[in-house]
């Protein structure tokens, strides 16, 4: 049961949460709305990369592979680290091209290198990732809110969905920008947990909780890979680039945000390993839950609560913002040609709708861990396909299409047949190879023929 002081801190974290977020929409602009006035600063941009990365599948999924893995699962971080090493080196030129064509979304890129079929192709994948993880964030969200207040399951997501979109539609962007910076400092409460935890209860580390090699070296790939690819196929931190307002904002904040998160998966990693210790054979979906309600006392349950909530909410809103903004302005603004007025309303009717949706499904999809590999193999898919980019950026049209359509296909296909698993990580880069193969064999032959017909 939470106690009076668990209560306080969690009404305090909502209320707190609703004002920043009301506050950002006060006198805002259309740019602001949209993309926050391209004028991020190096420590909010951190702050909000930091933030909307944490989310319900990263602490909960994470915590249940340390749970399951031990060490080993750390691989999904160090892969990440490499992510954002490689992310930096690729999006220097994209911020420059975003600076002078006004890019707002990872599709505007595409539609502008790339033809119309990629853009579209590209954005769909977008959209269906972006809301894919909203519903992640609201099955994990609804998970803790369930766990430590008598609601149920049904109830808390309506509660979860409602609040987020309450500050999206009178804030936008600029409310997400804002709302990160505070739960960036309540994520920051798992480092007083985690010294509670090891203070408070005798804990001696083992030679096997440091084997980085405790899992089947395919995990391991599949891990790392996971963690490589992702910040390249994250469209909310591209657009969080193109909110930045120039290169030296984007090293220091990529710095700040990468250094951030490979902490918080140290931290994470030993808090898991102490629950796994002390609470063995509880439910590795909800064994960050499970541990803080049964190793925590009165009065730091809420601390936890507000950590996960922290956590949930800075990514819920992001990703739910960053779908919305590729369903209204990668399909329905190109294909209306609307003004900037009407886009945001269009803008703020699509959230809301998509918030009923995302409901609805996060009701009958209650399994965190099968649903966040399968929006991680989608994910990696894209991410694959933007580094191959950046490394022939002439690839042939041909090949970028059929390359989206394969993995997408092939991923969707393969999860009704065979089931969703960490194993959909590499199918998904073996799909996209294919159809970069045949894209290449094409577009080849089809230079043959033109010769000929010339001759």
């Amino acid at each position: 049961m939470l106690s009076a002081l668990d209560i306080i801190f969690i009404v305090a974290y909502f209320v707190i949460i609703l004002i920043v977020g009301f506050l950002a929409g006060k006198k805002e602009t259309n740019e602001g709305f949209l993309i926050a006035d391209r004028k991020l600063n190096a420590l909010s941009a951190a702050m909000t990369i930091s933030a909307s990365k944490i989310g319900a599948g990263l602490l909960l999924a994470y915590t249940a592979l340390v749970y399951l893995y031990g060490l080993g699962a750390i691989w999904f971080f160090l892969g990440y680290i490499f992510g954002y090493i490689v992310f930096y080196f690729f999006i220097k030129k994209i911020k420059r091209l975003s600076d002078e064509k006004r890019y707002y979304t990872l599709s505007d890129f595409f539609f502008d290198k790339y033809g119309t079929l990629a853009g579209y192709l590209t954005a769909f994948i977008v959209f269906i990732t972006m809301f894919g993880w909203v519903i992640v964030n609201f099955i994990g969200g609804a998970k803790i809110l369930n766990t430590f207040i008598p609601l149920s399951f049904e109830l808390s997501i309506i509660i979860i969905g409602l609040v987020i979109l309450a500050y999206l539609i009178i804030g936008g962007f600029k409310a997400t920008v804002r709302t990160d910076a505070v739960q960036f400092l309540g994520i920051l409460l798992l480092f007083f947990l985690m010294g509670y935890l090891m203070f408070n209860y005798s804990y001696s580390l083992q030679t096997s909780d440091f084997n980085l090699f405790s899992i089947p070296v395919g995990q391991i790939i599949n891990f790392f890979l996971a963690g490589l690819f992702f910040p390249l196929a994250s469209a909310e931190l591209w657009q969080r680039v193109y909110a930045m307002k120039d290169e030296k904002t984007l090293k220091k904040s990529l710095i700040l945000a990468s250094t951030f998160y490979i902490i918080i998966g140290v931290v994470l990693m030993f808090i898991g390993i102490i629950i796994r210790t002390k609470l063995a054979g509880i439910d590795p979906d909800t064994s960050l839950v499970m541990g803080f309600s049964e190793l925590l006392p009165a009065g730091l349950v809420g601390v936890g609560i507000i950590v996960f909530y922290s956590a949930v909410m800075s990514s819920a809103d992001t990703f739910l913002f960053t779908s919305a903004s590729s369903l209204s302005q990668d399909f329905i603004a190109r294909i209306k040609q609307l003004s900037k007025e009407k886009l945001l309303k269009v803008m703020k009717i699509v959230m809301a709708g998509l918030t009923a949706i995302a409901i609805v499904l996060s009701i009958g999809l209650r399994d965190i861990i099968d649903t966040t590999f399968l929006f991680v193999a989608l994910t990696m898919s894209l991410g694959f396909l933007v580094m191959f980019l950046w490394i022939v950026p002439k690839l042939n049209k041909y090949s970028l299409n059929l390359a989206l359509i394969f993995s997408f296909v092939g991923i969707i296909i393969l999860s009704i047949l065979k089931g969703i698993s960490v194993s959909l990580v590499i199918y998904s880069l073996g799909f996209s190879v294919i159809g970069l193969i045949i894209g290449e064999i094409y577009f080849r032959i089809k230079l043959i023929t033109l010769a000929k017909i010339k001759k």
